[in-house]
């Protein structure tokens, strides 16, 4: 074997290495961090394209509505988890078996941001409705930046 094509063939494998190991790494969210960069954030006609939000609510206000939204969307709850006092993560399965997860972060005592994943690649669809939801629910709209609040 020339030194050429043994070199193609060491090249073909760590290609192939690389893509079967991906996948275990937690690298699939660099496959779609193209996609995400293509589908940027807006607030147009009470829709949001990406999986967050801002509200200009506590974090037990946005907490307690996510749950109610979530059971409304037939998403039963499987747990949650207090990270620290500002945080928050409520878990739960679509009726198929698709995880759903729903972050909570805190910045303030005014303002929670809420990010929803679903499964491992999200759903627009779903985090859609899960947003218009909950913002009729909160009655408030949301924000794709942090409300500025003056006191």
């Amino acid at each position: 074997m020339s030194q050429i094509s043994s070199r193609r063939v060491y090249a073909f494998l760590a290609v192939g290495c690389a893509v079967l190991v991906a996948p275990l790494s937690g690298c699939v969210a660099l496959l779609g961090a193209g996609a995400g960069a293509g589908g940027a954030t807006y607030v147009a006609s009470g829709g949001l394209s990406d999986y967050q939000a801002y509200y200009p609510v506590s974090l037990g206000q946005a907490s307690a509505a996510s749950r109610a939204v979530l059971g409304e969307m037939h998403i039963s709850y499987t747990g949650n988890l207090h990270k620290k006092e500002n945080e928050e993560a409520i878990y739960g399965k679509t009726t198929d078996g698709t995880k759903v997860s729903v972050n909570l972060q805190s910045p303030s005592a005014k303002v929670t941001k809420v990010e929803m994943g679903v499964g491992l690649m999200g759903n627009k669809v779903l985090s859609q409705q899960f947003f218009r939801l909950l913002s009729q629910r909160l009655g408030v709209h949301a924000t794709v930046k942090p409300p500025v609040f003056h006191n």
